[in-house]
């Protein structure tokens, strides 16, 4: 890494940087205490009233920030002229030490460690590849194909350790492009909510983000460079739909079946299959009394109609939940009149940061100054993963348990609720309508891009009487109220229970999984399932994330716990490993044990996460941290290895 920068370019691009973040670079280069001392010592990091998301820069008297800023430039300038050596990566008893005293607050050991392998400092691959490097292994590994379904997100980051590994493998991808949800969602404003740079993976960091929350076109085009740049394009099949597979139990290898861009069924084998499906890659357009006579034009919002011109249109979205909070606003522009169909609202969090730009000095520094990067997603992670989770579980003394979980979590419904209140302006007759009934993070809260100030617009109208039925013109409530449209746009979410819907897969004794699950569907740490050997699921049943973090951040902690499983497989030099049916059992039962006492547990939660029964089947029940933890090594005794 080159400084590629004047003195004043410099001293330009140091007003834009994170002043703890700063601290610790230079902590780490000078190896000793001397910034550590109560003088520059930050404020803790805190959540300003009515927002969800911390302030971290300290809150620094001028005059110690331009000490601070003085000392880094020499320092800076040094780097620059290669007079002083790259730091070496703290050990795990300093990462502590200077993390503390970065945010202001005790953490726990296990927290730094794994912040040391979110920053790079430590390597975890190393956990499976120096196993998998034993010459032993080589011709048990030379011998192995797995097959990848999906080339989004998950497919990609498994993509790249099985490269790193040296393991043949294919990608087949039901598209005709990479990058999943991020290729097929394409509607106004669509974006997503976690800052981007933890919204990446940990090995393949990209400093160059335009936002802190940025837009569909740019993750896009994040996951196309991902897939040239770790070179496994090559390796992808595109328009290869996977229609089912099953386990062949003398060969132990799987028969891939997948339609080609032909159109021809073609069958590949495997000898592992991971599946990187995701969850919401499947429009659900909800049935309605008298759907098939609406003569106007209808679309689900992740098949967005770029050829349809919205404007001076009337339009009616159905739906409230993420995609529809960021697409009304835009929609709400250019049409004549937009009618929003509510079931239930969300509870939707202020963010000063959603539409903010990356300062030029933050982008220069995390191109160009060592280490900086690197604290600057450890102190992210801290501020952004973990941080609500008190909120979450239920206190068992608590008695307000029909709105919400505990003291905190009442607090910041307040909190939310006068936020709520204030952006309505006016239109304080539209509050009961958008206050949810149900304790905050029993849904994943979204991030306000006007949603409010949109709905108090004139015109636009909430409409909460359900739906009756559809007429040739529009749309029958059931307070009598016809309302007509010229488009009806479904932002109504996503076939999310059926995991691996719809392949049809067949394991031992050709047993089949759609079948087998039903509508409880169960893996053992979301990942493997019993009877179906050699098959992993990413992003499986229970390890959706509503709290906070990463969704990225979870898929690296599973394809880390697939790799180890491979490196047992190479280890014991088994064709086949399977889950024990009864650790599976008792996994799954501490899941629902731990899912009934969290937020999204809640009796008063409808939502996606449950199956019809009230069962949490999508949703993880732990923090963060503790999902590293219990995918962070692996447990031989817990596989049937043949």
């Amino acid at each position: 890494m080159q400084i590629a920068a004047n003195e004043e370019q410099i001293k330009r691009s140091l007003l834009d940087l994170n002043i703890p973040t700063l601290l610790m670079v230079m902590t780490q280069y000078t190896g000793d205490d001397r910034w550590l001392v109560d003088r520059y010592r930050p404020k803790p990091i805190y959540v300003p009233e009515g927002e969800i998301f911390p302030d971290d820069s300290g809150d620094y008297d001028d005059d110690i920030a331009d000490e601070i800023r003085a000392a880094a430039l020499e320092l800076i300038l040094k780097i620059r002229d290669d007079e002083v050596p790259l730091p070496l990566p703290p050990s795990a008893r300093r990462m502590r030490e200077m993390m503390e005293f970065s945010v202001g607050e005790p953490l726990e050991q296990d927290f730094c460690d794994m912040l040391l392998e979110e920053t790079n400092f430590v390597d975890r691959d190393t956990d499976w590849l120096d196993k998998m490097a034993e010459p032993s292994k080589k011709k048990f590994l030379d011998e192995l194909h797995v097959v990848i379904v999906g080339a989004g997100m998950s497919g990609i980051c498994t993509a790249a350790k099985l490269k790193r590994a040296g393991i043949r493998f294919t990608i087949l991808e039901k598209n005709d492009a990479v990058g999943g949800t991020w290729y097929e969602n394409t509607y106004p404003d669509c974006g997503v909510d976690t800052p981007n740079h933890f919204y990446s993976f940990s090995f393949m960091r990209n400093p160059n983000w335009s936002g802190y929350y940025s837009k569909r076109d740019e993750l896009y085009e994040y996951f196309e460079r991902c897939t040239d740049e770790l070179d496994i394009r090559s390796h992808i099949k595109l328009q290869a739909e996977v229609i089912g597979m099953t386990f062949n139990e003398k060969r132990k290898s799987w028969s891939v079946d997948f339609s080609s861009e032909t159109g021809e069924t073609e069958t590949i084998e495997a000898n592992i299959v991971i599946s990187a499906v995701g969850q919401l890659n499947r429009p659900v357009v909800p049935k309605f009394a008298g759907q098939d006579n609406y003569t106007g034009e209808s679309f689900h919002s992740a098949r967005w109609r770029h050829d349809i011109d919205l404007t001076d249109k009337k339009v009616a979205v159905i739906g409230t939940g993420c995609s529809a909070v960021q697409l009304v606003p835009k929609t709400a522009e250019k049409a004549r009149h937009l009618t929003v169909f509510q079931r239930t609202p969300h509870w939707i969090t202020p963010s000063r940061d959603y539409y903010r730009s990356v300062e030029d000095g933050i982008k220069w520094a995390l191109n160009y100054l060592p280490g900086y990067a690197e604290w600057h997603r450890a102190r992210m992670i801290f501020g952004f993963m973990d941080r609500n989770w008190s909120a979450v579980v239920e206190d068992p003394n608590w008695q307000h348990k029909d709105r919400s979980m505990n003291e905190q979590n009442d607090m910041i419904r307040e909190s939310f609720t006068a936020y709520i209140s204030a952006q309505l302006g006016d239109r304080q007759d539209l509050l009961p309508k958008c206050v949810p009934d149900f304790p905050v993070y029993g849904k994943r809260p979204v991030i306000d891009n006007d949603w409010y100030k949109t709905l108090a617009r004139e015109d636009v109208t909430l409409a909460d009487s359900p739906i009756k039925s559809f007429t040739e013109k529009g749309i029958l409530t059931e307070d009598g109220v016809k309302h007509d449209f010229d488009v009806i746009v479904y932002a109504t979410g996503f076939n999310t229970n059926q995991f691996l819907w719809p392949i049809d897969v067949n394991g031992l004794d050709e047993k089949n999984l759609g079948e087998s699950w039903g509508e409880t569907p169960e893996a053992y740490k979301g990942i493997l399932v019993p009877s179906y050997p050699n098959l992993f699921c990413l992003y499986g049943p229970n390890t959706n994330i509503v709290h906070g973090g990463s969704i990225i951040y979870n898929t690296e902690c599973q394809v880390h716990y697939v790799m180890q499983c491979i490196a047992l497989m190479a280890e014991k030099e088994a064709s086949e490993l399977e889950i024990s049916a009864e650790i599976n059992d008792k996994y799954n039962e501490e899941v629902q044990d731990l899912s009934q006492r969290l937020a999204w547990g809640h009796p008063g939660v409808q939502s996606w996460y449950k199956n019809s029964e009230g069962r949490v089947v999508n949703n993880s029940p732990f923090s963060n941290l503790e999902y590293w933890s219990i995918t962070h090594d692996l447990d031989p005794e817990a596989y049937n290895l043949s």
